[in-house]
């Protein structure tokens, strides 16, 4: 489609705000009488889990808890157990130039996390977290258009996808959950959440979602024995969301993401088997875009009068699109210092992820932070933890940012070998919004001196022996002549010349 000319302008997303803090969390704990003591420590985790994000008056304030987990072998029974202490935080940032609607993007990565016991009923944390903060605002920028009929202009025609809406909204999703025919639930020893949206539908200010959120469990079913299993669910939720400027014709982009969640378990007189409780609070943020032809103007000059452009660079967006690929890493290891008798369970610690322009293209990359947690040939529990990077050139159609990113592995596959190794097979995702980004140099105003005509050339033909390569736009500049002009009486049709050649400029 194209552009009305009377609307010589266009909106895409800035980043008012992008900026990352880090959170201490500091943590004396005693453990309650109903945990038993502490024989050794096999993991101490810090998961920040955020709360609530507003942004007002120029001031963008994010609360939060921080949740301190220690995985420990208990000194009586040998089995795995685990204790937990929550540390409230909060953090303000100062946001100039933010909009009326905005999008406020945020997420945490553990730095580190150091565990000291005191006795084998208390310990001593010392850690923290980056909280990294990002306000994407959209921001108008005119288009110049000419008004002097002496003006020669040079126009390039490009795509241009003008943002139409930007919207953001948290709800919460709540589910009771049962273990079915698995083993009841006695004790979660550590939980993982991820949303994820599989389709989304707009109509005139509105966006239909649905999704689903991937749930993993490990935990405990018998108190006595320490006997362990998992447990995974796929719960489907679907969200109308306010986004005014959306509608059938809109491209959007989107992601979702769990800001906190909680487990608890929920005792049923009727069954034998406690249900599980579940609550997620989650932020789905999106933009809706228009794509068309648009014209900018690269260049200027006036053939009757001195003049001045001024130039300025365009950040334009020539393309949009969803991205959400599933991908397979493969990688091994070993645990050095025992033999492994039993795997438990290996799951994702956290995942990073980095994204770069890379030939009209996404590169993705990062980092896989795994836990092998496992049953030594003597039966007693040990934890390993190993790391590996991995990179991916994106299916993006052109587009070369991620305006909304978000990596997580969906799912773990694990062999252990004769020979001690471990053979991991990781199913991974990358999803959220790519779009095709440009700077383009373009004219933003131009100064007519009317007091200064420019003075004619006095001879009556002028020939130019132009090289090959040369541009017409820049020899009809030199010459005070129109472009079109000296195109149509040398009969071309490229304004880049492709060979040498005498060219007749013609007077105006």
């Amino acid at each position: 489609m194209e552009f009305h000319q009377d609307n010589r302008s266009f909106c895409a997303p800035f980043a008012v705000l992008d900026t990352v803090a880090e959170q201490l969390a500091d943590v004396d704990l005693t453990l309650p009488d109903y945990c038993p003591d502490i024989e050794k420590i096999l993991k101490c985790s810090l998961i920040p889990k955020i709360q609530s994000k507003t942004l007002s008056g120029g001031q963008l304030q994010v609360d939060g808890v921080c949740v301190v987990s220690v995985l420990y072998v208990e000194s009586e029974k040998k089995t795995i157990r685990c204790c937990e202490h929550s540390v409230n935080f909060s953090q303000g940032f100062s946001v100039r130039d933010a909009g009326d609607s905005n999008i406020i993007l945020t997420k945490t990565k553990p730095e580190y996390i150091n565990c000291r016991a005191l006795s084998p009923r208390r310990l001593v944390m010392h850690g923290a977290f980056s909280l990294y903060a990002k306000v994407l605002t959209a921001r108008r920028t005119e288009l110049y258009t000419p008004d002097s009929e002496t003006l020669e202009v040079l126009r390039r025609k490009t795509r241009l996808s003008d943002l139409r809406a930007n919207c953001q909204e948290q709800f919460t999703v709540s589910e009771e959950i049962s273990v079915a025919d698995k083993p009841a639930i006695e004790a979660v020893l550590y939980a993982s959440a991820e949303a994820a949206i599989n389709d989304a539908k707009a109509v005139s200010g509105k966006l239909m979602l649905s999704g689903e959120i991937s749930i993993s469990l490990f935990y405990i079913t018998n108190l006595e024995t320490g006997e362990t299993a998992k447990l995974h669910y796929l719960l489907p939720f679907n969200q109308i969301i306010d986004c005014d400027g959306v509608d059938e014709n809109t491209e959007n982009i989107f992601s979702a993401e769990i800001m906190s969640f909680d487990t608890r378990l929920k005792n049923d007189i009727l069954s034998d088997k406690p249900a599980l409780a579940f609550d997620a609070m989650l932020c789905v943020s999106a933009e809706g875009y228009i794509s068309g032809d648009e014209e900018i103007i690269t260049d200027a000059y006036s053939t009757g009068f001195a003049c001045a452009p001024q130039f300025s660079e365009l950040k334009i967006i020539g393309g949009v699109k969803p991205v959400n690929e599933t991908f397979i890493e493969k990688t091994s290891t070993r645990v050095d210092g025992c033999k492994i008798g039993k795997i438990l369970d290996i799951y994702a610690d956290s995942v990073t992820l980095e994204t770069e322009a890379a030939e009209d293209s996404v590169r993705a990359k990062g980092k896989v932070s795994l836990c092998i947690l496992a049953l030594d040939d003597k039966s007693f529990p040990v934890m390993a933890e190993r790391s590996f990077d991995y990179e991916r050139i994106l299916n993006a159609d052109g587009c070369n940012r991620m305006i909304f990113e978000n990596a997580r592995v969906a799912s773990i596959s694990y062999r252990l070998g004769e020979d001690g190794g471990i053979e991991m097979r990781l199913e991974m995702n990358i999803s959220g919004g790519a779009v095709k980004s440009d700077a383009v140099r373009a004219v933003s105003s131009v100064e007519v001196y009317e007091d200064s005509p420019v003075t004619p050339e006095r001879c009556a033909l002028t020939l130019y022996y132009a090289a090959a390569g040369e541009s017409l736009w820049d020899i009809a500049k030199r010459h005070n002549t129109g472009m079109e002009l000296l195109r149509s009486e040398n009969t071309l049709d490229e304004i880049i010349l492709d060979s040498d050649q005498m060219l007749l400029i013609p007077k105006l």
